[in-house]
């Protein structure tokens, strides 16, 4: 390879590799809808269901990565969850959004997969789930975010299902309530309980709110918990 001539422009870096998309695409104007989509499969349209799939084969692999934190498995959950889709297609009754059963499907796929290979799920980190705080000595994110990783795993299922939606997905509380197909208040239960555990755990507090043995408890923390769960 020849050296680059002086003044010559430096070769662009790398492009990051895509982060899942949190949406499916909107449909182009005029393009049929999903439900649209779905009728026309039913009906023989050899590409129909494909393009559906299109449209949400981003999702659907985000939301299985996101609850099994492993690619491969990521993967596998989503094309069960596409080939659920397509056998159970002619009993979609219509009475929630196609995208709504879309990722009910995907969630369970996801729990489906992380019983059968019997481990624990947890749940990749971002930014929005963990905003890095400014002047924070960049080991002590990691150890933070490690420690965060350790307790969603510990999560009961339903609690880290409901955070998935709601917090890094940023479902509303209605939709993820029709994914999970429990009451909003259910959810919002459940989001918050989920929270207030990885909270305590970041402050060093066991599940009630006390401080656990063999950890510091920060400067300024009470030894209680700022707030009870809301009672499903």
């Amino acid at each position: 390879m020849s050296p680059e001539a002086p003044g010559d422009p430096p070769p662009p870096a790398p492009a990051a590799p895509a982060r899942p998309a949190a949406h499916p695409p909107p449909a182009a104007p005029g393009a049929p809808t999903d439900e649209e989509l779905l009728a026309a499969h039913l009906a023989g349209d050899p590409d129909a269901f494909c393009l559906l799939v299109g449209r949400y084969e981003r999702r659907v692999y985000g939301i299985c990565l996101r609850i099994l934190a492993n690619p491969e498995d990521a993967q596998d959950a989503a094309q069960e969850a596409f080939i659920a889709v397509l056998r159970r297609a002619a009993s979609f009754a219509g009475q929630a959004a196609l995208s709504t059963w879309i990722h009910r499907v995907a969630v369970n796929a996801a729990i489906d997969q992380a019983r059968r290979r019997g481990r624990v799920a947890g749940v990749p980190l971002d930014d929005r789930l963990l905003p890095p705080a400014a002047g924070t000595d960049p080991g002590e994110q990691v150890s933070t975010r490690v420690t965060l990783q350790a307790e969603i795993a510990r999560l009961p299922e339903e609690f880290r299902a409901a955070l998935v939606l709601c917090d890094l997905c940023r479902l509303p509380y209605a939709q993820a309530a029709e994914v999970l197909q429990v009451a909003v208040g259910t959810v919002k239960s459940r989001v918050f309980r989920a929270r207030a555990a990885l909270a305590g755990a970041l402050h060093g507090l066991d599940p009630r709110g006390r401080q656990a043995p063999g950890t510091a408890r920060p400067p300024g923390a009470s030894h209680q918990s700022t707030g009870r769960p809301v009672p499903e």
